[in-house]
């Protein structure tokens, strides 16, 4: 039985063998993989420097923008307030010298 096996070996050697080499085909499929995976590999590393950069939140930034526009909406009032004050008292004042003028006879140069 031993004797039946060894030819069958010895035959089934140089087809082992054979399996054994690198399949060209396999070969370039394998070196294409690898070269997608690398510029993959740096695509990545490309954008994950991008995210580092991007700001993560603009609530900070937004919250900052409404109290200045708070405090600006605030002094736009308080001016208005001022404002109509003055005009009032500025018609006041245009009144009380109208009255002055007729009482006294005031003429103007």
């Amino acid at each position: 039985m031993t004797s039946k096996l060894v030819p069958l070996l010895l035959a089934g050697l140089p087809l082992a063998l054979g399996a054994c080499r690198e399949n060209p085909e396999l070969v370039r499929k394998r070196e294409e993989q690898r070269a997608e995976i690398k510029r993959l590999e740096g695509e990545i590393a490309l954008m994950d420097e991008k995210l580092k950069t991007i700001p993560v939140t603009r609530e900070e930034d937004l919250a900052k923008a409404r109290q200045e526009l708070e405090a600006q909406t605030q002094e736009t009032a308080r001016l208005e307030r001022d404002i109509s004050a003055l005009e009032s008292r500025k018609r006041q004042l245009e009144k009380e010298f109208a009255d002055y003028k007729v009482k006294y006879r005031v003429t103007n140069p």
